[in-house]
């Protein structure tokens, strides 16, 4: 139990924590070796951040005079759950088969130990900048200079302990949150949109990524919300599968061979789907869905012909801005004719050319995961922030519309923070 009390051996533990998923990534994966190191380098940033956070909370609880007996609670269940975090992540992408850490009741522990300390690293680096600010005003250091009474004293520290309860809260709200489905209706207003189309329905899905506890009771009841939402086309933008092995995608093709829309479904691949490239575009054909592998086709709706055109994802190092010019070589001015394109990466719609298409529909960002929501289409995000399209309808110059969803699913960090799945209803309507 010593070494436990020691502050020294939390930051070794914490360093080591860094460390493994590194060579784990380094020496079990089968990416390239650009990607692992991408993947290195990313997971020792968010590592850190998590690292950084664990033993700011350690010393504040430790400090603790007056209530120590949470600071020796974290500090008792904090190595086991440290540990089991880190080797659920590890054992994220075997075979489903015998894998309990990603099972029932326990899928979410990792999640929410780390998404609790992500929400105390930003306190902390909020309360850094106030502390930096009072030390700049005079007569903030005045008063913070001023010695605290006692019961003052008391008051603090028990608030301390009550504060550092709440990102635990949170990050538990946000397990309800995930599998909260629902379908969000919206009216997407098009310039050009011919008025004999005006009102035609598209259900949007992106990113389910079956596997872990995206099973066949959870596929089932996203096949009866699209349903009941009666949409004329169902349009999917890729990342249907998740890094696993074994059968983990069995329940998702029955799910999709419920889904019923007079025009069909139809599909892009997104990065994700190309884990099984030769057995998952015959199962999703199976299943009823259309795939459309960097090609175009043409639908008849009430007398109108509607191109819909589906690009797969396309890497970082192959290229990206070639690649989709070349794709969409043949997609210039549609001069009047309606044209739907169907892209995982929201941010490479750049590079469709101008004039090309009245929309692009993308996933990709899972809404942002972590946002703070006041109102439908109105949410801040980490991801938004740093420029990124995350959710909700962005506009171009030459008139296009990019409607990006919420996604269904998730993968990565498994836990949403205040922003909810979606099953996009989307009403397209003459400008």
């Amino acid at each position: 139990m010593n070494l436990l009390r020691s502050d020294r051996s939390l930051r070794i533990w914490l360093w080591a924590l860094c460390l493994l998923p590194a060579v784990g990534i380094v020496f079990l994966s089968s990416y390239s070796l650009s990607r692992r190191l991408g993947l290195v380098a990313f997971g020792l940033i968010a590592f850190g951040g998590f690292a950084h956070a664990r033993l700011r909370l350690d010393r504040t609880l430790q400090a603790n005079s007056i209530w120590p007996q949470p600071g020796r609670i974290y500090r008792l269940i904090g190595f086991p759950l440290d540990l089991f975090m880190v080797l659920q992540m590890l054992a994220a992408r075997g075979s489903a088969d015998g894998n309990w850490m990603n099972g029932p009741g326990f899928m979410w522990v990792g999640p929410v130990w780390y998404s609790a300390h992500a929400i105390v690293f930003f306190v902390y680096l909020l309360a850094s900048l106030v502390g930096w600010i009072r030390r700049i005003l005079p007569r903030a250091q005045k008063l913070a200079s001023t010695p605290a009474s006692p019961d003052r004293r008391k008051f603090l520290e028990g608030s301390v302990v009550a504060a550092a309860g709440v990102p635990f809260a949170i990050s538990l709200s946000g397990v309800g949150t995930s599998y909260d489905f629902q379908v969000e209706e919206r009216e997407v207003y098009l310039p050009n949109w011919p008025r004999s189309l005006d009102g035609l329905r598209v259900a949007h899905l992106s990113d389910i990524h079956v596997g872990g506890a995206m099973d066949a009771i959870r596929l089932q009841r996203v096949a009866e919300l699209t349903n009941q939402a009666h949409p004329d086309i169902v349009m999917h933008t890729g990342d249907f599968l998740t890094h696993r092995d074994g059968d983990f995608d069995a329940p998702l093709y029955p799910a999709l061979a419920q889904i019923r829309a007079p025009l069909g479904q139809w599909a892009c691949r997104g990065n994700h789907d190309f884990d099984d490239p030769v057995g998952f575009p015959r199962k999703l054909d199976d299943a009823g869905v259309n795939l459309l592998r960097d090609q175009q086709t043409i639908l008849n709706v009430s007398g109108e012909e509607i191109r819909v055109g589906g690009l797969d994802y396309v890497r970082p190092d192959q290229g990206r801005a070639a690649a989709y010019a070349a794709h969409t070589r043949g997609m210039g001015p549609h001069d009047g004719e309606p044209r739907i394109l169907l892209l995982h990466d929201p941010s490479q719609w750049v590079h469709i050319p101008e004039n090309a298409t009245n929309l692009v529909l993308s996933g990709h960002t899972h809404g942002g995961h972590i946002g703070i929501p006041w109102g439908q289409g109105a949410l801040w995000t980490v991801v938004g922030a740093v420029g990124i399209p995350d959710q909700g309808i962005f506009t171009r110059d030459d008139d296009a519309r990019l409607y990006v969803t919420r996604c269904v699913g998730f993968y990565g960090y498994p836990l949403r923070l205040g922003i909810p799945p979606e099953i996009a209803l989307l009403n397209l309507r003459s400008a």
